[in-house]
């Protein structure tokens, strides 16, 4: 599928991805369109408004509630709901706007618990139980895929379900108790480097094992699934992965922090490990371009230079 030209939408415009999406996509000549929270798509009414208006040929569905760990395992009935309500009310419109290619973000968090020791297939997204702390989130994400697995056997729409690594960089949520855990962790070393604070604390024990994906890694996978019009659930990653104690140290080197780590034991870190199969987007000729430590670089440089003004929500 040719970019150029395509009249497209991209929800969750104003977030981590979808800022640096809309950029790339004006870039290569797409007519773009994007939207952030002042449209509440947990409404028919609106999402249907939306779509009937800017008549896209191409969406890009980003747009989800979405937090880190604590803020998952804390707050269930609004994630579940809310992420429910998003993605059933902008398929729909989307169908009845007559959209031709639906691009779907999905979440590792929702492979089962049970595989968390294994390489991570697509065909065994569904084939059971999510990790406890992140399951309500989780739910709500795959019944998206669920949705459009329907509609795509029924020839009404057309679609891709994303499946990414840990994604992370600049214009992401630096909350720091409801972000993930690199924009938390990088706010946390930043300012403690800053403030000369003797300690930086990080939740769990340090031993999950993540995929970390910078942006702009992603954002070139995403343009690679969609040229393709590659249809059905795919995997999206490094292949490699780093401990949640190994971040930290890479962290606290680029902040140049140094004061001493502590690890909160009593606070959940979700599934022991996380690593994809990426046979599927290999196959499509993208390779990831950015190492961790160049990645953190520059996300920890741009919190710096935007920090009275980060996004924390």
């Amino acid at each position: 599928m040719d970019l150029a030209g395509q009249r497209t939408l991209v929800t969750g415009a104003t977030g981590l991805i979808g800022r640096n999406l809309v950029a790339r996509l004006e870039s290569l000549g797409s007519d773009v369109v994007g939207v952030g929270s002042e449209h509440d798509l947990r409404d028919a009414a609106v999402a249907r408004t939306l779509l009937a208006k800017v008549r896209p040929t191409v969406v890009y569905h980003l747009a989800a509630r979405v937090g880190g760990i604590y803020a998952n395992a804390t707050q269930k009935p609004g994630f579940y709901r809310d992420n429910v309500l998003i993605n059933t009310h902008t398929v729909d419109a989307s169908v009845d706007a007559g959209v031709e290619y639906f691009f779907a973000m999905g979440t590792g968090c929702a492979y089962p618990k049970r595989l968390e020791q294994e390489t991570l297939h697509e065909e065994d997204f569904l084939d059971g139980v999510p990790e406890v702390t992140n399951d309500a989130y989780a739910y709500a994400k795959r019944g998206m895929l669920v949705h459009l697995e329907a509609l795509r056997e029924e020839s009404v729409l057309e679609s891709c379900y994303c499946i990414p690594a840990n994604i992370y960089g600049p214009h992401d949520n630096f909350h720091p108790k409801h972000s993930h855990v690199v924009p938390a962790l990088v706010r946390r070393f930043v300012e403690a480097t800053d403030d000369g604070l003797p300690q930086v604390e990080i939740w769990g024990g340090g031993g999950a094992k993540r995929d970390f994906l910078y942006v702009d890694d992603c954002i070139d996978a995403m343009l690679a699934i969609a040229k393709a019009r590659f249809a059905g659930p795919i995997n999206v990653g490094t292949g490699e992965l780093t401990t949640i104690r190994e971040l930290a140290e890479a962290i606290r080197v680029e902040a140049g922090f140094s004061g001493e780590i502590t690890y909160d034991r009593s606070m959940p870190e979700g599934q022991a490990e996380r690593h994809l199969a990426l046979d599927k987007i290999r196959g499509l000729g993208w390779t990831p371009r950015t190492s961790l430590r160049d990645g953190l670089a520059k996300t920890i440089d741009w919190f710096r230079e935007h920090r009275a003004a980060v996004r924390e929500r």
